[in-house]
């Protein structure tokens, strides 16, 4: 009896989750992309989403996760460098800088696991949320 009432949860979460899809999709809104990457990166570092952002320098471990964030933007979702940069309020040199970092740091097989994990995550949900280039600044 519970595995029966577990599939039927489970086709109508499918169906709901599919309803917000068709809709979103309609209305032309949807997660956008650059949010998505800050929140998959905050909570694989235990950040808050604002630590991303904070407009000094920090601590070693929340400028990586944003160095992190930045590549992925840049390498996964093929937004431009400017457009990242005025996302995370910094310059696009700062950008292109995280980005050599993160695959100077992949050579670590610790590393490179988090990151492809995170390629991975983001590409899984790219395929079932549809997600917009809401234009930043």
């Amino acid at each position: 009896m519970e595995a029966g009432l577990n599939t039927e949860c489970g086709e109508t979460l499918l169906r709901v989750r599919a309803e917000n899809r068709t809709r979103a999709c309609e209305a032309g809104t949807g997660i956008a992309a650059l949010e998505l990457v800050d929140e998959l990166v905050a909570r694989t570092y235990r950040l808050p989403r604002s630590a991303l952002h904070a407009g000094t320098r920090c601590r070693k471990s929340v400028a990586f996760a944003r160095q992190v964030a930045m590549y992925l933007c840049h390498v996964c979702l093929s937004y431009p460098l400017k457009d990242i940069a005025r996302h995370y309020q910094r310059d696009r040199t700062t950008v292109a800088y995280a980005c050599r970092v993160v695959e100077d740091r992949r050579e670590e097989e610790e590393t490179e696991l988090l990151i492809n994990s995170l390629e991975s995550a983001l590409e899984t949900i790219m395929l079932v949320t549809p997600l917009t280039r809401k234009r930043v600044g």
